[in-house]
């Protein structure tokens, strides 16, 4: 494999994504990434979950093959695979971060 560390950070952040997208929705969150909530309204967190790890897998093959021919981009979209997926758990962290402290200053007590 061409680009380990950048596959590890790429699939560490994949499955926060998928753990941070279940914690806010069991805390009546909204999904607002329109075709993850058509695949979690279909197939529910699983389904999400495999879907996610699908993209995940088609991006590491993408950047095994471009990288074949030709290195600096192969390691450029993998970089971009990290950073794309760094995103939405950046975002989803901001969104919990904000409504759990917006909760607690209202004297609610979280589990």
């Amino acid at each position: 494999m061409l680009y380990q560390q950048a596959y590890v950070w790429t699939v560490f952040l994949a499955a926060m994504d998928v753990m941070l997208t279940w914690l806010i929705l069991s805390r009546s969150g909204d999904e607002v990434n329109p075709l993850a909530r058509l695949v979690i309204a279909e197939w529910g967190m699983a389904g999400a979950s495999a879907f996610k790890f699908a993209l995940v897998m088609f991006a590491i093959v993408a950047c095994e093959l471009v990288g074949r021919r030709r290195h600096a981009t192969g390691r450029r979209l993998a970089t971009a695979c990290v950073a794309i997926n760094a995103l939405p758990v950046t975002w989803s962290l901001v969104l919990l971060a904000t409504h759990w402290g917006h909760l607690q200053q209202q004297g609610v007590q979280l589990q």
